[in-house]
């Protein structure tokens, strides 16, 4: 499984939210390009000295202090070696199989990290919901919800206050024509940093599904969004930039390779489709500026 990825130095760290206590490290190859199969680079697992907490880990990031972070969606905190870094306000927690996924850090001045965690949103699982929460009526669904806020270099905010983050956006997901429950709505696996113009915004893997008894899963597309979760611009769609074979692929992390210009995108191992990642060089006018991503 690969359900998130950043990148440290010359290697990849992977998060496996079907692993516990542990994530996996691949050495790049010396010129990434096009479809990397995880498997063939001879993942390493590495295992958290507080394992107990690493369960159903969505992402994996690299604070400005050097620090491996690692989100744990059942447990609605970022934890590292040590512990717990900051644990989510009861917002954030999984409500029919939807939760925390997305996590992107960015430097501030002094080795401070800026950290924005992604709820996903899109349809709940109602077969997930407890029985009160049901409803025969088509389910309706959320919005993508982003939580960004500081952390000084070593430091830990534990349980963190909605009142101590620096905002709390939901995001302007396209939406798809037709009706609940046959429409195609996005949720949202995983986010980036990234400059629009002088501004500060999110670069977003957005997968789309529909809620039937048997749901389709047709589009998976990078999307920006300013720092209010405004769309900005149009949406990148995978199905164009992966292999054929790749297509239909659950994306569900991305990290920037060459900040700024060039993106890893990994999706989940399916039937007959090992883990991958992809190498997406963005278009000109998607490129801009590293510093701080």
């Amino acid at each position: 499984e690969a359900s998130g990825v950043a990148r440290l130095g010359d290697q990849l760290l992977i998060a496996d939210d079907s692993t516990v206590g542990r994530y996996f490290r691949v050495q790049l190859p010396r010129r990434p390009a096009g479809l990397m199969l995880l498997n063939d680079l001879d993942p390493e697992a590495v295992r958290l000295k507080q394992a107990t907490l690493a369960i159903d880990l969505e992402s994996i990031g690299v604070l400005a202090d050097g620090r491996i972070v690692a989100l744990s969606e059942r447990l609605r905190s970022l934890v590292d070696d040590g512990g717990i870094v900051a644990e989510y306000d009861s917002l954030f927690s999984e409500v029919g199989k939807r939760g925390l996924e997305g996590l992107a850090i960015r430097p501030l001045a002094k080795r401070a990290s800026r950290i924005a965690v992604l709820w996903e949103g899109g349809y709940p699982d109602t077969g997930s919901l407890p029985g009160r929460l049901r409803t025969p009526r088509a389910p309706q669904p959320l919005l993508p919800l982003v939580l960004v806020h500081d952390l000084a270099a070593h430091g830990r905010a534990g349980r963190l206050k909605p009142a101590s983050a620096v905002s709390t956006l939901e995001l302007d997901v396209p939406h798809l024509p037709g009706e609940e429950p046959a429409a195609q709505r996005f949720r949202a696996p995983d986010l980036v940093w990234t400059r629009l113009g002088e501004d500060w915004g999110f670069l977003v893997l957005i997968s789309s599904q529909s809620a039937g008894p048997n749901p389709s899963y047709d589009h998976h597309w990078l999307q920006r969004f300013t720092s209010e979760g405004k769309r900005f611009g149009e949406p990148l769609d995978l199905a164009k930039l992966a292999p054929a074979a790749h297509a239909g692929a659950n994306w569900e992390g991305l990290c920037w390779l060459e900040a700024g210009r060039t993106l890893i995108v990994v999706h989940e191992a399916q039937a007959k489709l090992p883990a991958a990642a992809l190498v997406v060089e963005l278009p000109v006018e998607w490129q801009c500026r590293g510093e701080g991503l």
